[in-house]
């Protein structure tokens, strides 16, 4: 007598059940990438939007000068994700993405990244920190 294996019949999740499912996972990330921001920021939190209107183009509030977008997909986002997130001049947008069992990644325009390594002051033995006038 053999056995017969019986393939199990899975059920196709609806556009509808994927989608709020994508949406729980955002908001997820959304929540670590706060949690993990505020040994620096400790009034970082999710930035809520209750209506398309209400977007601003960032997900955190309470981030400093920072305005961050956070993207988490199967793998990273695109970093042109990154126009999305809407600041004026004295704030610096940036781009947290992951993908599903991948580390998450931080994007800055380069002259936003060298202009907080000059802010901070690193400098590297024998190396002169880079100003906005070495560009």
């Amino acid at each position: 007598m053999g056995s017969k294996k019986t393939a199990k019949k899975t059920k196709k999740r609806t556009a509808s059940q994927r989608s709020k499912t994508n949406r729980r996972k955002g908001h997820q990330f959304e929540r670590e990438c706060a949690i993990k921001l505020r040994p620096l920021y400790p009034d970082a939190k999710r930035h809520l939007e209750n209506q398309f209107s209400e977007a601003l183009g960032f997900d955190l509030d309470g981030t400093g000068p920072f305005r961050f977008q956070c993207k988490a997909y199967a793998n990273y986002a695109p970093i042109a994700k990154i126009k999305e997130v809407q600041h004026n001049k004295d704030q610096i947008p940036g781009l947290i993405t992951k993908g599903d069992g991948l580390k998450p990644v931080v994007c800055l325009y380069l002259d936003d990244f060298i202009k907080l390594l000059g802010d901070i002051g690193v400098a590297f033995e024998g190396v002169k920190p880079i100003t906005e006038d070495d560009f």
